[in-house]
Formats: structure tokens, C-alpha cells, sequence
């Protein structure tokens, strides 16, 4: 069974941070906005990039599933970041 979770990149937490992980992107995004809405995380202007992580359950490493943004409270995919490039190079997922 699939598996997603995130890395929040920005400046006001001083590098990364994890989500929890979460059947599809949809709950994921809806933990986000809860997360933001809360201010567990920082202003969401403020964030650089979402790398949203796919996993397989345990015992096998995550991919990345791709690079997004966070557009009007929701997460927005940035086609211009080849994820399948990054997963090669760095054998992501084997």
C-alpha cells in the first residue's frame, strides 16, 4: 500500500520539516492546511517547497513523488523539478 509524506522546506524552521505519513496526498495536504491554519508551521508564504515522499510500507526506502507548491491552501505540483532525475542519482527507492 502506498504511503505519502512530506518535507516542508523554509527559512523559519531553519531547513526541514517531516510530516507524519498518510494513505494519499489528499489527507496529506488536509494535515498540512490544518497545520498551517494552527500555526504548528509558519506562515505558508513563507514556505519554499513541499518534496512530497512516496513510500511502500516498511523496509523499503520512499521516492519522491514530486516537487510542490503550496498555492491557496493547497498543494500545487512544480512540473519543472524531474523527479525521476533526483530518485536515479541518488537510488531512491531501491
Amino acid at each position: 500500500m502506498l504511503q505519502y509524506s512530506a518535507q516542508v522546506h523554509s527559512p523559519c524552521i531553519n531547513g526541514h520539516w517531516l510530516t507524519p505519513i498518510y494513505p494519499t496526498i489528499k489527507k496529506l495536504q488536509e494535515y498540512l492546511q490544518k497545520a498551517f491554519d494552527s500555526g504548528m508551521l509558519c506562515d505558508p508564504d513563507g514556505v519554499e517547497e513541499i518534496v512530497v515522499l512516496k513510500g511502500q510500507g516498511f523496509g523499503h526506502m520512499p521516492k519522491i513523488h514530486g516537487y510542490y507548491d503550496w498555492v491557496d491552501g493547497k498543494l500545487k505540483l512544480d512540473k519543472s523539478k524531474p523527479v525521476v532525475i533526483h530518485n536515479a542519482l541518488y537510488k531512491w527507492g531501491d
